[in-house]
């Protein structure tokens, strides 16, 4: 698994080339499908939780504006934390399998506490000693909570694509909603989620690992304090 996680850092940039900032070009004012509306340059306002960014799709070449999250997992594990209830309320649907692998994957993200042990984000070396300890527990009944050591952040509804290995977080919080490319180890005590583009997160990845407990320090995970 270490390989894994090491294999995906490598090819970290080619995910992130889905999406990328527009840098000197001018962008057309023209609405896309989506009622995103071209920018003429990259990260022009942020509120504190998203930030604009013109991305490049990759197959139009069309510049479009677009949200992405200012902190890998959460609004509230970044330097100026901030708590705010997203006004659309998560949707709950209870997991229903219809493979053998995909009960399997239910099976893994259900059982006890998943740790960030490692994260990766391009261009940001500091949020991997910020991140790790934020943990997640999924419930059978579609919920999920989320915190960062022995503080709860939130809670929410979650669902999987089998057929692409995607894990869509729906929190209760504004911009704290994220899409994960999932890759389990064989030992099942470890997970790699990627970033997507659906939320502009192709720049982040994580390793988990399964926790019997939440881990109230890093001493309780296995590094020096």
């Amino acid at each position: 698994m270490k390989h894994l996680f090491l294999l995906l850092i490598a090819t970290l940039t080619w995910f992130s080339c889905t999406e990328e900032p527009k840098n000197d070009e001018a962008a057309s004012a023209t609405e896309q499908a989506d009622g995103s509306v071209p920018l003429d340059k990259p990260g022009e306002s942020s509120d504190g939780i998203f930030e604009s960014v013109s991305v490049v799709d990759s197959i139009s070449g069309q510049v479009y504006k677009k949200q992405k999250p200012l902190n890998p997992l959460s609004t509230a594990i970044s330097a100026s934390p901030i708590t705010k209830v997203d006004p659309v309320k998560p949707s709950f649907t209870p997991p229903s399998p219809q493979t053998p692998q995909q009960s399997r994957v239910v099976r893994v993200l259900t059982s006890n506490y998943w740790v960030v042990k490692a994260l990766v984000k391009m261009s940001d070396p500091a949020a991997n000693g910020q991140n790790q300890g934020a943990w997640f527990k999924f419930k059978e009944d579609g919920s999920y909570d989320y915190g960062y050591f022995e503080n709860k952040i939130g809670s929410g509804a979650w669902t999987f694509d089998g057929q692409k290995a995607l894990i869509l977080l729906d929190s209760e919080l504004l911009g704290d909603d994220r899409e994960w490319s999932i890759k389990i180890g064989n030992t099942e005590d470890v997970m790699v989620w990627v970033g997507t583009s659906r939320f502009a997160t192709t720049d982040v990845q994580t390793k988990l690992e399964n926790f019997l407990f939440i881990p109230k320090n890093k001493g309780e995970m296995g590094y020096e304090q």
